[in-house]
């Protein structure tokens, strides 16, 4: 079996009317919370530096850097927009394959959709084979190459956004193919760089170098056509557990995309069991952070080896602090982005609070668990037990939390009228003839000359 050809088979010949309800219902909660995540990074400075580059270099006008009025090419706009989406560390994830599929995804897709005046049904399409190309190739590398230190998002985006793109431009099977090699040949992105701007401008890099995949794939450029195969280089170099058969095993049938995770939190992925603990007990027992003596945390190994930073110097990092975001839950009951700031890491009570947690791992729990106990200065002691995190499939935010989500994340960028009707106008994303009118909603005003005032997480 040739993996890649299947895949790009699926790719081209998917249908909107073949997919389960379900899964469009997810779509459309991903482009919402992408929608929210994106423009609420409109301030940081990491995509302002980008912004500012792109737009010396990219002079044509053909896409939307989201949130600032601003044009530039297609590929220009897909770099900025993705680093955007996934400067917050609050996009969705998917806990198997172990990465952020819609961050890189979506902004390769919104580019092309508004240059070429394409259907909200052609960006649903796009979006759920693009999706599907990304997980699915995740299942197949397996879990030992994260380990290792790969970042998956950057590897796995590449995959979605030549995907996805190729669909849109209507590409044969063939150049679909050749698309997904040059994905794969540019495939990197190093896990060491989390806690930095280096992490969201992975995702920004996967989307513009997927979409110029199918791009050069459409003119006619070349690469391999089996990059999936057993004994491609692709396979070999990133894991030794690679298995093609997980690729396509259910492909058209069963769908990766319907168990995408949406945070409820503006935090890595693997510390939402932890701050769903500890809103938890401070809920239930009206704990006081002066009454806390010790606290104590257990998570599966991944999770604290990914997030074991006691001492993270900026609000960044301390979205990667498993102890920041034990803190933050105990003290304020919650952890959305307004709280990861670095003037938050550097406040004493916060700091001494943080001198109180010891984390331990637990190989007999899974990534989506956590173990808490609080010991109070007078003796006592509470525990809890968290198997699945609000935001998970097995827990999961309905669309209107979603919109309640990036309404709170947009809010005072975009009056609420024209948030109302972007909310309306994605949940109904089906019935919508040109992408443009809904990128259009959400950019500056272009008189203005200045991008969207700060968004409060």
């Amino acid at each position: 079996m040739n993996y890649t050809e299947e895949l790009a088979r699926f790719i081209v010949h998917a249908s909107f009317e073949g997919f389960p309800r379900e899964v469009i219902e997810v779509a459309k909660k991903c482009l919402l919370d992408w929608i929210g995540v994106a423009l609420g990074a409109v301030e940081d400075p990491g995509v302002r530096i980008l912004k500012n580059a792109v737009l010396e270099l990219g002079r044509k006008k053909q896409a939307s850097i989201m949130g600032y009025g601003s044009r530039t090419t297609i590929v220009h706009a897909a770099l900025v927009n993705g680093m955007m989406a996934h400067t917050l560390d609050y996009d969705d994830a998917h806990s198997v394959a172990r990465t952020h599929p819609s961050a890189p995804l979506i902004p390769a897709l919104l580019a092309v959709a508004e240059h070429g005046n394409l259907s909200g049904r052609d960006l649903i399409v796009s979006f759920i084979v693009g999706c599907e190309a990304t997980l699915r190739i995740g299942y197949g590398l397996g879990r030992a190459y994260y380990e290792k230190g790969w970042h998956s998002t950057s590897i796995l985006g590449r995959f979605g956004a030549a995907a996805g793109v190729s669909r849109l431009l209507g590409l044969g099977e063939k150049e679909t193919a050749v698309a997904l090699g040059l994905a794969a040949t540019q495939a990197g992105g190093l896990r060491e760089v989390f806690g930095t701007m280096g992490k969201p401008f992975h995702a920004g890099k996967a989307a513009m170098d997927g979409l110029l995949a199918a791009l050069l794939a459409q003119k006619g450029f070349s690469a391999p056509t089996d990059i999936l195969s057993p004994e491609s280089g692709f396979g070999r170099v990133f894991s030794s557990e690679y298995d093609p058969h997980r690729i396509v095993r259910g492909l058209g049938t069963e769908y990766p995309t319907a168990g995408i995770h949406f945070k409820a939190y503006a935090a890595c992925l693997l510390v939402h069991p932890v701050i769903d603990a500890f809103i938890a007990l401070r809920r239930e027992h009206q704990l006081e952070a002066d009454s806390v003596e010790e606290i104590d945390i257990r998570v599966a190994p991944l999770n604290l080896q990914v997030t074991d930073n006691p001492e993270p110097e900026d609000g960044m990092e301390a979205k990667f602090s498993l102890h920041m975001a034990a803190v933050l839950a105990l003290m304020y009951g919650g952890a959305p982005d307004s709280l990861f700031t670095d003037a938050m890491v550097k406040r004493p009570a916060v700091k001494a609070m943080m001198k109180r947690v010891k984390a331990f791992p637990d190989s007999s729990l899974a990534e989506t668990e956590a173990k808490a106990k609080v010991v109070l200065k007078d003796g006592r002691d509470y525990s809890i037990h968290v198997a699945t995190p609000k935001g998970d499939p097995g827990n999961p935010l309905t669309f209107d939390e979603v919109a309640v989500k990036a309404k709170g994340l947009v809010k005072g960028a975009l009056p609420n009228e024209t948030v109302d009707r972007i909310v309306g106008m994605v949940k109904n994303l089906e019935e919508l003839d040109n992408v443009a009118k809904l990128v259009k909603l959400c950019s500056a005003d272009k008189k203005r000359g200045k991008p969207l005032p700060k968004a409060v997480g």
